[in-house]
C-alpha cells in the first residue's frame, strides 16, 4: 500500500515515463484475471515469455504494432481542459500501480506530487 501520507493528485507523471516507476512485468494471477475478465485489449499490451514448465515471465506495455516497450502507460489519459490524468483500467490495473509509491523516495524520483 502506497504511505499513509500519501494523496494521489492525478499528475501523471508515475504513468507518463515508465522507465522510473514501476516494474516491467506482472504476475500470472493478473493475466488470469485479465483473461477472466475479457480483457484483450490489455493482454495485446503483454508479452509472455516462456520460461520453462509453464512458468512465463509477462512484460507489460509492449506496443502491439511495434513490438517496442512503450514509455508511457497505454492506459493514461489526460483529462478534457484540466491538467489531471486517469488510468483507463483502473479497476484491473497491476498491482505495483496500485501500490505506488513503494516511498516517498520512490515518488519523487518519478516526480510524483502526492506528498505535497
Amino acid at each position: 500500500m502506497p504511505p499513509k501520507t500519501f494523496k494521489c493528485k492525478q499528475c501523471g507523471n508515475c504513468c507518463i515515463n515508465l522507465s522510473d516507476a514501476f516494474q516491467t512485468s506482472v504476475s500470472d494471477e493478473e493475466i488470469a484475471l485479465w483473461e477472466m475478465e475479457g480483457r484483450y485489449d490489455i493482454l495485446e499490451w503483454v508479452n509472455s515469455i516462456p520460461l520453462g514448465e509453464d512458468h512465463y515471465i509477462h512484460d507489460i506495455w509492449i506496443s502491439p504494432k511495434t513490438g517496442d516497450d512503450v514509455g508511457r502507460c497505454p492506459w493514461l489519459r489526460k483529462l478534457p481542459k484540466q491538467d489531471k490524468y486517469i488510468c483507463r483500467i483502473h479497476d484491473v490495473k497491476p498491482e505495483h500501480c496500485r501500490n505506488y509509491p513503494k516511498s516517498r523516495e520512490h515518488a519523487e524520483k518519478t516526480g510524483c506530487r502526492g506528498f505535497e
